[in-house]
């Protein structure tokens, strides 16, 4: 596994939900979406080949992109509960 697949599905959507979690749990839902641009971003400066032909492109943003919300909102939801899980104590 190399650096870029273990930033852009651990790394990011990991921080980011914690992140959120500390600073201010009402802005969870914020989460998925923060990691998704940074990881765009990281992608597009990482591998600028991404945006050269359609299939590199479909791939990107078909496959990859929505693995990584999927991973990131599952964390979040999991952060939700933990969340409600310390409220009720």
């Amino acid at each position: 596994m190399n650096w870029w697949n273990l930033s852009v599905f651990c790394i990011i959507p990991i921080v980011s939900v914690i992140f959120f979690f500390f600073w201010k749990r009402k802005y969870l839902w914020i989460a998925p979406l923060t990691s998704t641009v940074i990881s765009v971003a990281i992608s597009l400066f990482a591998m600028p080949s991404i945006l050269s032909d359609a299939e590199h492109r479909s791939m990107f943003f078909g496959i990859s992109i929505m693995l990584h919300i999927l991973i990131a909102v599952v964390l979040t939801v999991i952060a939700y509960v933990v969340a409600r899980f310390l409220d009720k104590k």
